[in-house]
């Protein structure tokens, strides 16, 4: 009487088939997942822009003073044409030196000036030593949303482009229309604040967008 064998486990072949087979859909799952991680990525720095554009605007919108004898319409449109522009600096800080907590720190350059508002000392950065990661750099210029006699239009080669020619006191406007690009800076062990604006431009900003500010 014959006795019919049965065959326990895969052959060669067949293990080497599976294992195939495995190694293709790993492959495929990983250049499915390498997509999404990137999507996820842009979807961090897209929400991380927004953030700063939304704490720029308050800032600029605030209700609580940043002149000491004006009004911030007034700060901000002599701080704007003092040089054809300015400067506002948006980052991230330690609370403290020894705290790993982190703020929003938001202020004007130091270096900016006016004709005659004074700005509040908790409306200026004084220094980047507390940064805790990119420092965001905000130029700020005057849009050409406004009647002309109010402005002049110096050609698209130059920047800033659009500079203010009358005194704040024969602006009459009841708006001052800003154009703001926003530059990105990693954190380093000594920021630059005093960079010359041709410079600036010569890298291409994260975002550029149109406000205006309301007397």
């Amino acid at each position: 009487m014959f006795r019919k064998k049965y065959r326990n486990g895969f052959s060669l072949v067949e293990t080497v088939f599976s294992i195939s087979i495995f190694l293709v859909i790993i492959l495929v799952l990983l250049a499915m997942i390498g997509p999404v991680l990137s999507s996820l990525d842009e979807v961090k720095e897209s929400d991380e822009i927004s953030s700063i554009v939304e704490s720029l605007n308050s800032f600029l919108q605030a209700k609580t003073s940043l002149a000491v004898n004006g009004s911030n319409f007034d700060l901000i449109y002599e701080a704007v044409k003092s040089r054809g522009y300015a400067t506002v600096y948006i980052y991230r800080s330690y609370v403290s030196e020894n705290s790993p907590n982190v703020q929003l720190s938001i202020g004007f350059s130091l270096k900016e000036t006016t004709s005659s508002i004074q700005m509040e000392r908790n409306a200026k950065i004084y220094d980047f030593k507390d940064a805790a990661g990119p420092i965001y750099r905000a130029i700020l210029t005057n849009g050409p949303q406004m009647p002309r006699e109010y402005y002049r239009d110096r050609g698209r080669s130059a920047n800033p482009r659009y500079y203010l020619t009358q005194k704040r006191n024969s602006f009459m406007n009841n708006y001052l229309p800003l154009e703001i690009a926003l530059f990105s800076n990693d954190q380093e062990p000594e920021f630059i604040d005093s960079v010359k604006l041709k410079d600036i431009l010569k890298k291409k900003p994260i975002v550029t967008y149109f406000t205006v500010i309301n007397r």
